[in-house]
């Protein structure tokens, strides 16, 4: 949990105005009004070390919000890690879409329960408003949102209270016209018989905050992302696939998914061996056909040694592609990159070999060799192509590992792997090429293996 102070908080959105202003791409008005009291909390709870994988949810508001905020954690805590974006910042002003950038910028949140209408006027919440949601929409893309209708205050003569009316009926408008959903916190106190505020008439009791925090717990808990069935991956090859299964890179883009499903995989990899050798290692508990057998499996991965060629490859795919099928998974071909030496025309023997089986047999492939040309370009440097391969120069490193490991992820999942979690030694940079090379790639062998 990382609980950031006021103090440093204040410094860091002065700093942020500062050096915005100074390149003149947002300009402020610093005489916009504010309270006399001006505060901010910020609290970020992600997962933490060992812990479950649970989706991350951001609730914002004001001091109604800060006051539920821990009965929300606490209803969703084997379902979500809750963060809060507290502030007395009106909509209107440009700072408090300076302190919504910097809470959206540090995770990616499956879904944000937003509220504001107690602070400032009536105009500035009417210009301001379409702002506050293109904000959320633009740093939280993949975020589902949900709108919190503003609780009234309660009146001396006991009417309703028209200025929180006004402003819900603003929020109304472009909520409706942007398709989020709604939690009507209003009608929820409104429609009380008992009296819920506490002695300011503002704030609520501590029967009123259950009222609200049990609501914004089922709103939140609806729409949190349910992740399909994890899927088991045996994966049987060689000496190309170490780097890819001790950096778990098949889980870590798994895991950083929200969406899509966790995955496990069992590697069934022997230095130097081919699909014949796995074969013909025979049915013992530790050899390839003995896994596969066993059964459990949801997809099996078959990668053949780079030097191979088609009478050695297509008998053994046959092979193994139907004692898979017998078990009810489903196989994938992994072509892998050939040596650098042998480039380009190993890579054009693997690519060959594999979309032609890949055809007979009616399964998915993991065109490596071809994401390596795509990656290269027309006019690879040495540099480049080598960035690749390990020091031997026949093995991949660990950014041509990462790159398999995101086009097998492709097509296990169907899932684009852009913006997907990466090894801290590749710069963001270049795994959001690789990314981006595995999922086209993936797209044109799709193509190229429908009938």
């Amino acid at each position: 949990m990382k609980t950031i102070p006021n103090r440093w908080m204040a410094a860091t959105l002065l700093a942020g105005i500062v050096m915005t202003s100074a390149r003149a791409q947002e300009p402020y008005d610093y005489k916009t009004p504010r309270e006399s009291h001006d505060w901010c909390t910020i609290t970020i709870k992600t997962k933490p070390a060992n812990g479950p994988d649970l989706p991350l949810v951001l609730l914002i508001g004001d001091s109604i919000t800060v006051r539920y905020a821990a009965e929300v954690g606490a209803a969703l805590q084997d379902k979500a890690y809750v963060s809060i974006l507290g502030t007395s910042k009106a909509v209107g002003d440009p700072a408090l879409l300076d302190e919504i950038k910097l809470v959206l910028r540090q995770n990616a949140y499956a879904v944000i329960h937003f509220n504001y209408g107690l602070h400032g006027g009536i105009e500035g919440y009417r210009q301001g408003f379409p702002q506050v949601i293109n904000t959320i929409r633009h740093y939280a893309p993949g975020a589902e949102l949900i709108w919190a209708t503003t609780t009234p205050c309660e009146q001396k003569e006991g009417g309703p209270d028209l200025g929180v009316q006004e402003r819900n009926r603003i929020a109304a408008e472009h909520v409706a016209k942007a398709g989020i959903a709604v939690d009507d916190l209003y009608s929820l106190v409104a429609n009380h018989p008992g009296r819920l505020w506490d002695g300011g008439g503002v704030h609520y009791s501590a029967e009123g905050t259950a009222l609200q925090s049990r609501q914004v717990a089922q709103a939140i808990g609806a729409r949190l992302p349910v992740r399909p069935k994890p899927l088991k991956v045996l994966m049987i090859g060689n000496s190309q696939c170490p780097l890819l299964l001790s950096n778990h890179i098949l889980e870590n883009l798994a895991t950083s998914n929200q969406k899509g499903p966790l995955i496990t995989v069992t590697g069934c990899i022997k230095g130097g061996a081919s699909l014949k050798s796995h074969w013909e290692a025979g049915t013992g508990p530790e050899t390839a056909r003995g896994m596969i057998a066993g059964g459990g499996w949801d997809f099996v991965v078959l990668q053949d040694i780079y030097h191979v060629e088609e009478p050695d490859f297509q008998p053994y795919a046959r092979q193994f592609h139907a004692l898979i099928k017998g078990t009810g998974a489903k196989t994938v071909l992994f072509g892998t990159a050939s040596v650098l030496r042998d480039y380009p025309q190993g890579f054009e023997r693997l690519h060959r070999i594999h979309l032609a089986m890949g055809r007979e047999l009616g399964v998915a492939v993991v065109d490596a060799s071809q994401a390596y040309f795509r990656y290269f370009g027309d006019h690879p440097t040495t540099e480049l192509m080598e960035s690749l391969f390990a020091e031997d120069k026949s093995h991949p490193g660990l950014r041509g590992s990462y790159l398999y490991g995101c086009g097998i992820y492709s097509v296990l999942t169907g899932h684009r792997p852009a913006g997907l979690a990466s090894p801290d030694a590749i710069p963001a940079e270049v795994a959001k090429s690789l990314q981006e090379t595995a999922w086209e790639q993936h797209q044109a062998t799709t193509r190229a293996l429908a009938p």
